[in-house]
């Protein structure tokens, strides 16, 4: 390895552009995916200066990381959140066993394969701004209003707690286009911070951060609690928004009910199972004919 960078040993294979295709986050700011080098970069912030992490898979169970801008001190924080981003610290012995316990082996053959990790953000906080952020708009918004928060107020990289509640709800409903989300945002920050769920630098206590916790939240329904929920690990429930309703009418001919009925051998994986059909289905979709 290079000056700036390390080799992240993983407890279990994880494959980089499994975890990426998981849902569309490496494509929101401040993530850049590059897929032909494999590499995905962010700016960071990490004790108040700001820099550049990036990472490229190495084999099934280490990746690659880059630095730029930090020293050799800050290789355990870059390790941290590159361990987070990975969701290196889930282990899915009890998935696969769920998951290929009905027949159907394309969830479990791909977690064999490195998948069925959720692509996550360095602090719960950034996960469930930007989950608000795809609330009741297309995708092209919710790009574009990651992008004006890191920009502004986050000066590069996503802003912290306190850099978003400072800059307030008038500047993020008026410049940084967050409308009515603006109130959502800074209500939710400030509960949040005072009920000790996150701390000042945005980092989640998962268990003050129950779905009960979190659709008791204004402003946030079962679809954003769900989304959360998922990036913390808990598959029991699928985040359930008008394109995984029109998907399942259009694929399985039922309801978000009905098929969660029809999956039940998946228990409390069912959001897992559903996320990696789909995968399996995009990676078809890719594949050369």
């Amino acid at each position: 390895m290079g000056a700036g960078e390390i080799l992240l040993s993983l407890p279990s294979p994880i494959d980089l552009r499994l975890t990426v295709a998981s849902h569309g986050w490496a494509h929101l700011a401040p993530w850049r995916w590059e897929p032909d080098a494999g590499c995905l970069s962010r700016h960071e912030r990490i004790a108040g200066r700001l820099g550049t992490i990036a990472v490229a898979q190495c084999r099934l169970d280490a990746v690659a990381v880059h630095q730029e801008g930090f020293g050799a001190a800050d290789d355990a924080a870059i390790a941290a959140r590159v361990e987070r981003w990975l969701s290196a610290d889930w282990q899915p012995a009890d998935a696969l066993v769920l998951l290929g316990g009905d027949g159907s082996s394309d969830g479990a053959a791909l977690i064999h394969r490195g998948g069925g990790r959720m692509l996550r953000c360095s602090t719960f906080y950034e996960d469930f701004v930007k989950t608000v952020l795809t609330i009741n708009t297309a995708w092209s918004s919710t790009c574009r209003m990651a992008a004006a928060l890191v920009a502004e107020p986050g000066g590069g990289g996503f802003p912290e707690p306190e850099m978003v509640l400072d800059y307030g709800e008038v500047r993020l409903r008026e410049r940084a286009k967050l409308g009515f989300r603006a109130a959502t945002v800074i209500r939710t920050t400030r509960q949040m911070l005072d009920d000790g769920a996150i701390d000042a630098a945005g980092d989640g206590r998962a268990e003050r951060l129950g779905h009960d916790y979190l659709i008791g939240l204004k402003g946030i329904g079962p679809y954003a609690a769900a989304h959360c929920r998922l990036l913390l690990h808990d598959f029991a429930r699928i985040p359930v928004d008008s394109e995984v309703v029109a998907y399942l009418r259009r694929r399985h001919g039922c309801d978000p009910a009905a098929f969660a009925a029809s999956r039940s051998s998946w228990g409390i994986y069912l959001a897992l199972g559903y996320k990696l059909a789909r995968l399996r289905e995009k990676l078809d979709a890719a594949a050369p004919s």
